[in-house]
């Protein structure tokens, strides 16, 4: 029976087999029933679009998914700083939920409010008197 059906199709087939093995370990009876119902019809479906010819297209729906499952996983656990070598993971709690956050110090006044300085708008300082040697 195995031998009649196409590559794509058996490759779908056993991870399905896989999740629908995973579910019953964990008691998900119903969850496992209607993968198996499903894995049954979409397994026929693709072998059916397999010899009609169309194994490329079918290679394709199974792969892409595949694909996109470890992409995504992958920005996932980089965005989360989650390492695939590290066993734990810890949760900082923070302890000033009561406590208000800290209240920033005001921003100094804009340029154009503050006193005026003692030379007028658009002169030069005055240059440094020379230095004179003390003898």
């Amino acid at each position: 029976m195995l031998e009649k059906i196409c590559s794509p199709a058996l490759l779908y087939l056993a991870f399905s087999m896989v999740q629908i093995t995973v579910d019953l370990f964990q008691g998900q009876y119903e969850t496992s029933l209607l993968k198996f119902i499903i894995m049954f019809i979409f397994t026929a479906v693709l072998n059916i679009l397999c010899l009609n010819g169309y194994t490329k297209f079918v290679w394709f729906i199974v792969i892409i998914p595949i694909i996109l499952l470890t992409y995504i996983s992958s920005i996932l656990f980089y965005i989360f700083g989650i390492s695939p070598g590290k066993t734990s993971v810890t949760v900082q709690k923070n302890q000033n939920r009561q406590n208000p956050p800290p209240q920033q110090a005001p921003l100094p006044a804009p340029i154009s409010s503050r006193a005026p300085s003692a030379a007028p708008a658009g002169t030069a300082p005055p240059p440094p008197a020379p230095a004179t040697a003390g003898k």
